[in-house]
């Protein structure tokens, strides 16, 4: 194990961009789509498949999965995060079809299904509720043995999904505002004085350096995606009366205060306030947001901010960009986005009649 100086001067000293919210990890033709998926029989796994409907290999989990994520250096593996308040986290590979490493949350802690790992650094970061004290912790791990390295607070109560900073040295939280405790795994304990933010942690020294607050305590931050610029989008899911009208999307680029995504208040009502997945395409100036209780998908303008259109998906929810925004649902349909081609005719649309996929939906290199 490094010692804390040598792993914060290794930080302070690299500055390669890293992959950040659902951007692409690699630039190559042969890739597979990896999602954690359930089938009839209430069973969970993590399955590899392609573009042509074919399931590569179906690893079968402990639990139920959440989010997936590369591992840049490992062709053919993927990290599987539990779902909260899961406390594995699986290295999976899915050309031999079979678990390589497995993660244990430390004592009083569980993860909040999501990671992000940086490459130059070889770190893995993860989202983790220190159920103990109620605080939200960021944890970094080395790649090569997963062991603990440093643990940083995440700023927050509740941190969700995290990205890199385009500089590489820095990382965006959504820190969802919401108490669980294993003991009540799905419960949300504080509601009535729950408090979501958008915080970002300089990692060279553990520091919160900025944290952003929304004029509704109620609205959940949860999940990301940021830009090749920097622009950071995130989904919000809404914690208040059912009847009540709540925008459900933001962006922050440096301004003093996060900026809600523009729409008509029928957009923001039709996505029955919850969102699921973001994903961004730079190359197309557009930003996707899934939101599976209103069984469609939104498109923005990333430069403007604003509404452009939905198709309808139901119960769509991984979301992820390669040449295209692809999705996925819990129905088992795989689908390419309509806004990256016009003639319906050849677009994309796959059925696994036998497996509903997860929340989250990630591309790996072959």
């Amino acid at each position: 194990m490094i010692s804390r100086r040598q792993f914060l001067f290794a930080i302070a000293a690299a500055g390669t961009a890293a992959t950040m919210g659902c951007t692409p990890l690699f630039s190559t033709q042969k890739y597979w789509l990896v999602s954690a998926c359930s089938n009839k029989n209430n069973e969970h796994f993590v399955a590899a498949f392609d573009l042509q409907g074919q399931i590569i290999s179906k690893i079968k989990l402990p639990a139920r999965g959440h989010d997936a994520i590369a591992i840049p250096e490992k062709p053919g593996h993927a990290l599987i995060f539990a779902r909260r308040p899961g406390t594995f986290v699986l290295e999976v590979d899915f050309i031999q079809g079979k678990i390589t490493q497995q993660i244990e949350a430390q004592s009083h802690s569980h993860f909040y299904g999501h990671g992000i790992i940086s490459p130059k650094h070889n770190v893995l970061l993860t989202s983790e509720n220190d159920f103990a004290t109620g605080h939200g912790k960021i944890v970094v791990r080395d790649t090569e043995n997963y062991q603990v390295l440093e643990q940083f607070d995440s700023g927050g109560i509740g941190p969700h999904q995290l990205a890199l900073m385009p500089n590489n040295n820095t990382i965006v939280i959504a820190n969802g505002g919401i108490k669980t405790h294993p003991a009540q795994p799905r419960k949300k304990l504080n509601i009535n004085t729950m408090s979501s933010n958008l915080a970002y942690l300089e990692l060279a020294s553990g520091n919160i350096i900025d944290s952003y607050t929304l004029d509704n305590h109620k609205l959940s931050i949860r999940h990301l995606a940021v830009s090749k610029t920097g622009n950071v989008i995130a989904g919000l899911q809404y914690q208040g009366a059912k009847n009540d009208l709540v925008p459900l999307a933001i962006s922050h680029h440096g301004e003093n205060a996060l900026q809600y995504l523009s729409a008509d208040e029928d957009i923001w009502r039709r996505m029955n306030q919850y969102t699921a997945s973001v994903c961004i395409d730079d190359n197309r100036d557009l930003i996707a947001i899934s939101c599976p209780r209103a069984d469609m998908i939104t498109y923005w303008s990333l430069t403007r901010g604003e509404y452009l259109t939905n198709e309808k998906f139901t119960d769509g929810a991984g979301l992820t960009q390669i040449d295209k925004i692809y999705a996925t649902s819990g129905k088992g349909r795989l689908i390419a986005s309509k806004t990256a081609n016009s003639d319906a005719q050849k677009r994309l649309e796959l059925g696994f009649s036998d497996l509903k996929w997860d929340n989250h939906l990630t591309s790996i290199r072959v």
